[in-house]
């Protein structure tokens, strides 16, 4: 009885934490009781992953999404106990790798999304430089960084071309990453230990 509570409570905050965070992309939406009371519920755990430095990458913050990752985790091993009777050393680490893989796919999948709208807005639109686009562009910087640094050309390529073969290596480690760590993960609830 215990175990099912327990569960139901993680869910609950897990909702509400989740409300809390979509809430931050909107200003002025924890003006009144109901902002500061849901304030008052997430942001002590939320502090927790704050002073954790490296979550902070530039102008990405990924504390909100490293405290949802430690709920899922929790909740998985409630939801071991409560099937399993136990929780093995496979269950918990199969929990941890599908919690961070669950949390790299959606980082993965949100530099998917912001490249197809720079491809997008640059074959249909006449003003490539709105400052929507010129913040996507800030965002996938890094990445397009990152695969200069790795591939290192003979010759210089440009933005555009750093920008599809960007996509095409995201979509690759997306793929390949998902069917390697759902069958390791497999793997791992066998453990009988």
């Amino acid at each position: 009885m215990v175990l099912r509570v327990l569960n139901g409570l993680l869910i609950v905050y897990l909702m509400i934490l989740s409300i809390r965070i979509i809430l931050t992309w909107f200003k002025g939406s924890f003006q009144g009781k109901a902002g500061e009371l849901l304030k008052q519920v997430t942001d002590p755990y939320l502090e927790i992953f704050s002073r954790i430095t490296f979550l902070k990458q530039g102008m990405f913050d990924f504390t909100p999404l490293a405290g949802i990752l430690v709920l899922v985790v929790a909740l998985d091993m409630v939801n071991g106990l409560l099937v399993y009777g136990r929780i093995t050393i496979g269950l918990f680490l199969a929990s941890i790798i599908s919690a961070l893989w669950g949390g790299l796919s959606f980082i993965l999948l949100l530099f998917l999304v912001l490249g197809v709208v720079q491809i997008v807005s640059a074959l249909f639109s006449r003003n490539s430089e709105s400052a929507l686009l010129r913040v996507i562009k800030l965002m996938f910087q890094p990445i397009i960084d990152l695969v200069a640094r790795f591939l290192r050309p003979r010759r210089e390529l440009s933005y555009n071309q750093y920008l599809y073969i960007s996509l095409g290596l995201i979509f690759f480690i997306r793929l390949l990453g998902g069917i390697v760590l759902s069958r390791l993960i497999e793997l791992l609830y066998t453990l009988p230990v």
